[in-house]
């Protein structure tokens, strides 16, 4: 009997830790970082990282009453620093075959999200993430079409260019070595605009940092489509549009809405989209909200919230 009731209990645990969706083992990335989840006795979540030799780790306590809804703490039992000590709580989504994790301030503002469904290293989605980042075609400042593919620029239509992303420790750096292109050949920083991309040679010591020379140049974006039209296709972080004035962030933002014909009344907005020649607006804003796809919620969610952050000026590379 006795045998037999600690089997059940053994079962009913382990139906319990089941339930949550966020299984012990399960990966969850976020940049260059794959989080591993441990279930612990008495049901919290612990999820931990490596970043450059140390120890990330948060932990995840169920709220009683609400499936899926939990509060973002410090784990006293884990070695290292809770990065997202500026969130209160979290939700884990199991949504059109995404599983997510989307941490939130206690105003209610989405922080950043977890992403459960990538099967591939997080350096590797990072890389990934960022090269869409920069793809498209730009006029550059002689006047020619340059247009960025994964890992070929081409002039004119014609592969003239080879480029390498340079990581460091697993991260990406932003900055690219392009070689084949006589005034873009060298090491260049990319940080992505409104207008297009600014790229600011650098040069790298024996340490592996770079610092930026005196020469810059600017691409002017020339593509049918929208600016940041893969605000609409990837789940974004605030890694990737930290660098971005808050200008562009709105723009990116409305962009999203303006993809499924939006129509605005701010001016500014109005101007702009105006002069889009994809962008087509609707009669009526009636449906828009039901045909926003999950990760167009959340990008929406993330760059409103890095609007309105106080700090976010000190991001600014530009």
């Amino acid at each position: 009997m006795t045998r037999f009731i600690l089997s059940v209990l053994c079962l009913c645990t382990y139906v319990g830790v089941q339930a949550q969706g966020i299984k012990s083992g399960s990966k969850w990335n976020i940049g260059e970082l794959d989080y591993t989840a441990k279930v612990n006795n008495d049901r919290s979540i612990t999820l931990t990282a490596m970043a450059e030799g140390e120890e990330l780790a948060f932990k995840l306590t169920s709220v009683s009453g609400k499936a899926d809804e939990y509060v973002v703490g410090e784990d006293p039992n884990a070695d290292g620093f809770n990065p997202y000590d500026k969130a209160s709580r979290a939700k884990f989504i199991n949504e059109r075959g995404w599983r997510l994790i989307c941490l939130y301030d206690p105003n209610g503002s989405l922080l950043n999200v977890l992403d459960g469904t990538q099967s591939i290293a997080g350096e590797k989605v990072a890389e990934g993430k960022w090269v869409q980042q920069i793809m498209g075609n730009y006029v550059d400042s002689y006047g020619d079409i340059i247009e960025i593919g994964r890992d070929i620029i081409y002039e004119k239509g014609v592969a003239r260019a080879e480029y390498e992303n340079i990581l460091f420790n697993g991260c990406v750096t932003r900055v690219v070595s392009i070689k084949g292109l006589t005034h873009l050949d060298g090491k260049w920083e990319i940080v992505p605009t409104l207008e297009g991309l600014t790229l600011y040679e650098v040069e790298q010591d024996e340490y592996g940092l770079f610092t930026r020379k005196n020469h810059a140049e600017k691409l002017k974006w020339a593509g049918s489509e929208a600016r940041f039209g893969y605000a609409n296709q990837i789940l974004l972080n605030d890694r990737m549009f930290r660098t971005m004035k808050k200008s562009a962030l709105r723009i990116m933002r409305n962009s999203i809405l303006a993809r499924h014909g939006y129509m605005f009344s701010s001016p500014d907005l109005v101007d702009y989209f105006g002069t889009q020649s994809w962008f087509s607006p609707r009669p009526s804003n009636d449906d828009v909200d039901e045909e926003l796809t999950l990760i167009e919620r959340l990008n929406i969610e993330l760059i409103k919230a890095e609007e309105n952050n106080p700090e976010h000026e000190q991001y600014e590379v530009e």
